[in-house]
C-alpha cells in the first residue's frame, strides 16, 4: 500500500484521515505544522502521497509545495 504523509494541524481532522487511511492498509506518517513539514522534506523522506492543509501554522501549505514537490 502507498506510504503517505499527513500535514493537518488540526488533530482530530489528522487522525481521522490516518485512521480511514490506515483501515485500507495505507501507512501514514502525521505533522501538525509547517516547520515540521519542511524539515521532513529536507530530511529526504519519500511519500506516495502527501496530504497538505493550506492553512498551517508558521509555514503555509502553498509555500511548502515548493519542498515537497519532487
Amino acid at each position: 500500500m502507498a506510504n503517505i504523509l499527513i500535514v493537518e494541524d488540526e488533530e482530530p481532522i489528522n487522525r481521522l484521515i490516518r485512521q480511514n487511511l490506515a483501515l485500507s492498509g495505507h501507512v501514514c506518517d502525521q505533522l501538525y505544522d509547517g516547520k515540521a513539514a519542511k524539515e521532513r522534506f529536507a530530511s529526504g523522506a519519500s511519500y506516495d502521497l502527501i496530504i497538505l492543509d493550506v492553512m498551517l501554522p508558521y509555514i503555509d501549505g502553498f509555500s511548502l509545495m515548493q519542498y515537497g514537490g519532487r
